[in-house]
């Protein structure tokens, strides 16, 4: 029988009862996880307190990160706009809707506002479902928060986390010869991965898990059947491409897979492939730009523009001490005129914000020297507004945010430290066991497969402990390490393969049992809020 006909044979098999057991029970303890969220508070827990003594009214929202998302979502419905000013000023009996993930930019007018500095693609999609669950339910957001977050919550996390489960049971069902084996299999992927850990809380972590993983079965259609329809390199393009809208490092997956379609056929993945990519990009920039009139995204606007003049000592001083240097009036190409303006003091060292009143411009004024350079401003995290810093200033930021100074230190612990990809889910070791066999198994698919995870994974971490100080913070506070959460399909494909080699000794069977339930507890710490530091930290 040749690789097509065993994979349409088995893929006609149905999933044992026992499979749809264990998936069905992952998913129901999701959603007790998200009723539970808000229901009961730990008295010993300072987070806790404002619930406990209603001062705050509860949304369903767990933190900073979400409640960014949630404020687009809101005002996307009710004020039909990208701005976030209103909402993210609620707080008390109207709960906590403030967030510290948010950029401060002019809108095509000239004033300035507050944004979500999430990319609004996503955020626009959950907008469209609460807009018509509000048509059919009437259920307000700010009326009933706690409700509405939860069921759209659930939507876009829960049942994306299900699928994925039923895509990967199926897999394991035809790769692994062992029944016993198959159901420690999924126990692990249903309970011991990070995707359920995050699975009650809005994020971006899921829905490019699921993308990658589809991406990848449309690979293996691909690799395993002579025949192929144009479309199915249509929908890798796609697939690929909005892997990359949720995690931006995915690039490098959607490259790698590009290359793999090329010595498949050259002419499907350029003509098929690349257009449906194209049609993504569109989307995502074009939202973007909507949202915030600029085609980058708000993290790439973390530092000053080109510099729009440079000035003498004498001249950047008069500046600074509110005189106008004469010369600024006759900038008429680079700069309007400026007329009115004030200067903001900065945090940092010769540094200072300048607002001109004339024209509606921030301007960035950096003493460089024995010179002071005037720059285009393009520092959307940089802001200062009635009385309330950015928290991404320096002297703001705490705890993790603060980033790890040493990077050889903070590539320990991405693998196996107190963050490990590795450590906090040793069921990844036997994937990557996997990944190793699949190099020498000369296979049509598991052998590109098994480079391109490899691959991925090294230029994951090589990408992030080369990243500056701030972003070196182990993606904040959160449970795992969620920068890596969309390759866990990839690890999970490759799982059945190590667990067919460990079972013939007991011995790596047991520390198979050992490593699935130090996942469990991993991913379980976070019980009710995945938004918290990991259990080793």
């Amino acid at each position: 029988m040749s690789p097509a006909e065993q994979l349409t044979a088995k893929s006609t098999k149905g999933l044992p009862k026992t499979a749809w057991l264990i998936i069905c029970l992952s998913v129901l303890l999701i959603v007790g996880r998200t009723i539970l969220w808000h229901v009961y508070f730990d008295p010993t827990d300072k987070r806790d307190q404002k619930f406990i003594e209603n001062r705050e009214a509860v949304t369903g929202m767990h933190c900073a990160n979400d409640r960014s998302r949630w404020a687009t979502v809101a005002t996307l419905v009710e004020n039909n706009t990208f701005v976030i000013d209103d909402v993210d000023r609620r707080r008390g009996k109207l709960g906590n809707w403030g967030t510290i993930d948010k950029v401060y930019h002019s809108d095509r007018k000239g004033r300035e506002h507050f944004y979500s500095s999430k990319p609004p693609l996503y955020t626009t999609i959950v907008a469209i479902q609460y807009w018509l669950l509000k048509q059919v339910t009437g259920l307000n957001i700010f009326e009933a928060p706690m409700l509405t977050i939860k069921i759209l919550t659930f939507i876009n996390q829960g049942l994306v986390f299900a699928l994925i489960l039923i895509l990967l049971a199926r897999i394991g069902h035809q790769e692994i010869t062992n029944n016993h084996l198959y159901y420690l299999y999924l126990t692990a992927l249903s309970f011991g991965t990070f995707l359920s850990t995050f699975a009650v809380s809005l994020n971006n972590h899921l829905p490019a898990a699921l993308f990658s993983l589809l991406a990848v079965l449309e690979c293996r259609r691909i690799s395993l059947q002579p025949h192929n329809h144009p479309a199915r390199f249509a929908l890798i393009g796609f697939y690929c491409a909005m892997t990359v809208t949720f995690e931006l490092p995915s690039l490098a997956f959607l490259c790698l897979v590009g290359i793999w379609l090329l010595t498949i056929s050259i002419r499907k993945t350029i003509f098929f492939g690349v257009p449906a990519i194209a049609v993504v990009a569109f989307l995502y920039l074009g939202i973007n730009y909507l949202a915030h009139d600029s085609w980058r995204p708000p993290y790439t606007h973390r530092s000053d523009g080109k510099v729009l003049e440079v000035l003498s000592l004498e001249d950047g001083d008069s500046l600074v001490a509110g005189i106008l240097p004469d010369n600024l009036d006759l900038l008429t190409e680079s700069m309007p005129g400026m007329g009115n303006y004030r200067v903001e003091e900065h945090p940092s060292q010769g540094r200072w914000r300048i607002f001109d009143y004339s024209n509606n411009v921030r301007y960035a004024l950096v003493r460089k020297g024995t010179t002071y350079e005037l720059r285009d401003w393009d520092n959307w995290y940089d802001y200062e507004v009635a009385g309330r810093k950015s928290y991404w200033l320096p002297g703001q930021a705490e705890g993790v945010d603060l980033g790890e100074r040493s990077r050889s230190k903070y590539l320990l612990h991405l693998t196996v430290g107190h963050h490990g990809f590795f450590s906090l889910t040793p069921i990844w070791i036997f994937g990557l066991l996997g990944i190793l066999l699949a190099f020498r198994a000369q296979h049509a698919f598991w052998t590109p497969l098994s480079r391109i995870t490899l691959s991925i994974t090294l230029i994951l971490f090589l990408f992030y402990v080369m990243r500056p100080l701030q972003d070196r913070n182990y993606g904040g506070v959160a449970s795992g390490f969620r920068w890596m959460f969309w390759i866990v399909p990839l690890y999970a494909l490759h799982l059945p393969r190590g667990l067919n080699a460990v079972s013939k000794s007991f011995f790596l069977t047991v520390l198979f049992i050992i490593a699935v339930a130090i996942s469990i507890y991993s991913a379980h710490y976070a019980f009710l809020n995945p938004w918290q530091n990991p259990w080793p930290y």
